[in-house]
């Protein structure tokens, strides 16, 4: 049974771009023996990724009943040590372990595979091969949670500075929010091609029991699961004293004298007296990381975890800040979901294929912007052929405009709707691809190239 989810207006992030089929990678299958379904739950991370593979985990028994095999792993809870080893070129391992799941699946209805590492390796041709196996021997389902976006990079940025997956000396705070708005979009995109559920992490979040929902929505399980608290700032902050080892760890991210952390534990009031050294020595790094004031943070009984709270607000503001940018380039870098472009060019960015889509995400922008505007827009003509395009707001026609070789640049115009999502549509029915012309051998189908973005409030 084919799933898909409707999508709610605070998700209006993502409802530019179109579900097709894809069969790039050859995800054809086996045609002689009827293949078990395999439910791949991608993430994205920072969705409660973590709070579902706990209860799956210790629910194999009830998940076994409903016909569900949820496989056992290296760390028990999730799969992300078999499936991470698809990046790290121990593919034929991951491969061997797939064929182990498939026999021990045998007297199952279907199988279910949980790591939100797939939702951000889509990138890597190894994880392509990797899908193609797997839509060789399974009929593949994917699961994909998506959240407002602002949230999301506050979330996991925050996590990564903390623990120091990221070297917060060489931080370009901006281009790391930049990439990661781009990753989500590529990701999106990528799964929307796929036969994929997508779910909206704040309707779960409303819902009685946010992982009963989830199995619900995702693969139609009725099983009893009470809500838990979700928690999704890492390791550092789910106890409200400190080990010698996340001491240790958080002297190596921050750069500080072990010596510093240890008389502040052992002092006459360790919580508050390490929350005061943490604040100051995250204050200032963060100083360097944000390039602006750090606020006092609150002493409570979990100093990290507040810690954690104030540099997640100050990333979300700058996150909301890059999503509202009043200009950017098209060629360089697009804060807004797009469907039917081709890659970025620097100088510019292609229009590929007869119909293509862009939307602002006014949901998500404070102030919201009264029109935007794309300037020295071009399209691909020569004396003997010509292009136009039509310009379509949330359905309907806003605009009409004609290419030629005299007439070749041209600034297009949109006011934005004042309520609601702003779903932008191009639809270039003469797009043709430079080979067809004669004019060089790309054989991409290209209409009108894009530059300079401005929004007016």
């Amino acid at each position: 049974m084919k799933h898909r989810s409707v999508f709610v207006a605070v998700l209006s992030f993502f409802l530019s771009i179109p579900f097709f089929s894809f069969s790039a990678f050859g995800f054809a299958g086996e045609e002689d023996e009827e293949r078990k379904v395999l439910y791949f739950h991608v993430g994205a991370p920072k969705t409660g990724t973590t709070a579902i593979q706990i209860e799956c985990a210790e629910r194999r028994e009830a998940l076994a009943k409903l016909g569900v095999y949820y496989p056992d792993s290296e760390n028990k809870m999730n799969h992300r040590m078999e499936l991470r080893k698809v990046v790290s070129d121990k593919i034929e391992e991951v491969k061997e372990w797939i064929l182990k799941v498939k026999a021990q699946a045998k007297d199952f209805q279907s199988v279910f595979l949980s790591d939100e590492c797939a939702a951000i390796a889509n990138g890597d041709p190894r994880f392509h091969e990797f899908l193609t196996f797997l839509n060789q021997h399974f009929s593949v389902k994917y699961i994909y949670c998506i959240r407002k976006t602002i949230p999301t990079i506050g979330s996991h940025l925050t996590m990564n500075i903390i623990d120091r997956s990221i070297n917060v000396d060489a931080l370009d705070i901006e281009q790391i929010i930049k990439t990661r708005i781009c990753q989500r979009i590529n990701s999106y995109t990528f799964y929307s091609r796929l036969d994929t559920t997508f779910l909206s992490y704040e309707e779960l979040m409303k819902s009685g029991s946010f992982v009963q929902t989830f199995l619900q929505q995702a693969m139609g399980l009725k099983i009893e699961i009470p809500n838990r608290l979700i928690h999704t700032t890492g390791n550092y902050c789910r106890g409200t004293d400190f080990t010698h080892i996340q001491l240790t760890h958080l002297e190596r991210a921050f750069s500080v004298e072990e010596g510093s952390f240890v008389a502040a534990y052992r002092g006459p009031n360790p919580t508050l007296e390490l929350s005061n050294a943490l604040s100051a020595f995250i204050r200032e790094r963060n100083k360097k990381i944000l390039n602006g004031s750090f606020v006092a943070a609150y002493h409570g009984h979990n100093p990290i975890l507040e810690l954690s709270k104030v540099l997640s607000a100050l990333i979300c503001e700058r996150t909301k800040k890059l999503l509202s940018t009043p200009q950017f380039h098209m060629g360089e870098f697009c804060p807004y979901p797009t469907s039917g472009f081709s890659a970025l060019e620097g100088s510019h960015r292609w229009t590929e294929g007869t119909k293509t889509s862009i939307t602002v995400p006014l949901t998500e922008m404070e102030p919201r912007p009264s029109s935007i505007s794309f300037f020295n827009t071009r399209s691909l003509v020569t004396k003997d052929y010509t292009q136009d395009l039509t310009v379509k707001l949330n359905g309907e026609e806003v605009g009409r405009y004609f290419y030629t070789p005299s007439n070749n640049n041209q600034t297009i115009d949109i006011s934005l709707p004042k309520a609601g999502p702003a779903e932008i549509e191009f639809d270039i029915p003469n797009a043709i691809s430079p080979s067809d012309l004669g004019i060089n051998a790309d054989k991409r189908t290209l209409g009108v190239s894009f530059g300079d973005v401005q929004l007016q409030y």
